[in-house]
């Protein structure tokens, strides 16, 4: 078992323009990480899931390298460059041609999109993460083709949230079957609730499909036990407040169902009982109390969830520095710009410009 670890990211470094002795210190230090883990007691299989798999961690290993494919391709990338460097002129020219000889002027500037999309074609080859990388301006094109042509900007927004499920499934060998199910299933519950909410005006109890997500990743949890006992919490405070919303027509009252539910997952993290940081477990009951509060005050179940933000943001703040903390809070900012204006003002066919602040920050902030 070791040495076909150690075999299999001795074949990924060599992939990177790293010197051999960087690459032997590498495997060295593996080496010694995992006898030391062995004579902890650990068997093989705990040890290589603590140290990670050679394909996750190979990213944070070779920051700053090329790959060799890129170092030996670079007077392919200078012919590259030439020809993306024509691209803005091309489309200039179609752009007005479009434009005076059609009056296309409404739709002739999706020209424009030739330019990032020929350098992505040119410049990854053939990486994997080519059609992530695509991704956007495909479903830039297909939202305001929906829009301009069948008039259909809502639900047509919703195309956007392919964007992170292609690059999920992309990943989905390097995190396995199961990470990627828990991976897909908040974007899969957004979908539902949104389109049922919007559509149908349910956000009552069609939030409760959100409680996927936490299903479905307690299944890594390694006590048999454990996974049983959430997964009874969960499905048996579903069906009870379903049940008693529909017999008794009050749904605030059904929450209180979830409470063996609240109460055992403050006390749990993946380890055992009382470990999660005290911080983390005040936060977690003070957003969990602001739920309830604010959901019998105001009636918006279907926006007072917003609220849960708060835990992952504090996680970030607290756990991260620099420029990382700044772009990894912006996906949240983003939600709730885009939720507010959906919500409150209807404007789901633009709010969902508020995402393009993910992307820019990342470049201004790394650039």
């Amino acid at each position: 078992m070791k040495t076909n670890y150690l075999n299999e990211l001795k074949l990924l470094l060599d992939n990177y323009s790293m010197s051999e002795n960087e690459k032997d210190d590498i495997i060295s230090d593996y080496n010694e990480m995992y006898d030391n883990w062995r004579d902890y007691g650990m068997g093989e299989e705990e040890v290589e899931e603590k140290l990670g798999k050679p394909s996750t961690i190979i990213k944070e290993l070779v920051e700053g390298y090329q790959t060799i494919k890129h170092v030996t391709h670079s007077k392919r990338s200078k012919k590259n460059g030439k020809l993306i460097a024509i691209t803005p002129f091309i489309s200039l020219v179609i752009f007005f041609i479009l434009g005076f000889g059609y009056e296309g002027w409404t739709y002739a500037w999706l020209v424009f999109l030739i330019i990032p999309v020929s350098a992505i074609f040119l410049e990854m080859d053939n990486e994997p993460h080519k059609l992530t990388a695509l991704m956007p301006f495909i479903c830039l094109i297909t939202f305001f083709i929906l829009g301009f042509v069948f008039d259909l900007w809502h639900p047509g927004w919703l195309i956007f949230i392919a964007i992170p499920l292609v690059a999920i499934v992309t990943e989905r060998k390097s995190i396995g079957f199961l990470n990627t199910l828990v991976s897909l299933s908040p974007l899969v519950a957004l979908v539902a609730v949104l389109y049922i909410g919007l559509e149908m005006g349910m956000w009552v109890p069609t939030w409760t499909i959100f409680l996927i997500v936490p299903a479905l990743g307690v299944l890594n949890i390694k006590s048999k036990f454990k996974i049983l006992l959430w997964e009874v919490l969960i499905i048996g405070g579903t069906a009870a407040y379903i049940y008693y919303g529909y017999t008794f027509d009050s749904w605030n009252l059904a929450l209180l169902a979830f409470i063996p539910l609240v109460i055992f997952g403050v006390l749990q993290d993946d380890e055992g009982i009382t470990k999660m940081p005290k911080e983390y477990r005040i936060l977690t009951l003070g957003v969990i109390a602001s739920f309830f509060i604010l959901g019998f005050l105001t009636g918006m179940w279907g926006y007072v969830w917003i609220v849960f933000l708060v835990i992952p943001v504090f996680a970030i703040l607290k756990e991260t520095k620099g420029n990382e903390r700044v772009i990894a809070i912006t996906p949240f900012i983003a939600i709730v710009i885009f939720f507010t204006l959906g919500y409150f003002l209807d404007l789901w066919a633009y709010s969902w410009i508020a995402f393009l602040i993910i992307p820019v920050t990342a470049i201004i902030k790394e650039g």
